[in-house]
């Protein structure tokens, strides 16, 4: 949960990483992009075949 805000605030401002190195921000991004992936697969796996998204598109 803390290095999300982090990891923002070292890409608008790399000066306020103060000993940490710019992989683990990158690291950091990937996670955050592979977490999304699974929870979009985790839901789709509940779903039942043939189900329509009950609300409407924007």
């Amino acid at each position: 949960m803390i290095k999300v805000p982090i990891s923002i605030v070292v890409y608008a401002r790399p000066t306020r990483a103060n000993g940490m190195s710019f992989c683990a921000f990158d690291l950091t991004a990937l996670r955050l992009v592979a977490l999304a992936i699974d929870y979009t697969i985790f839901l789709d796996w509940f779903t039942p075949p043939g189900a329509e998204d009950p609300l409407p598109p924007f």
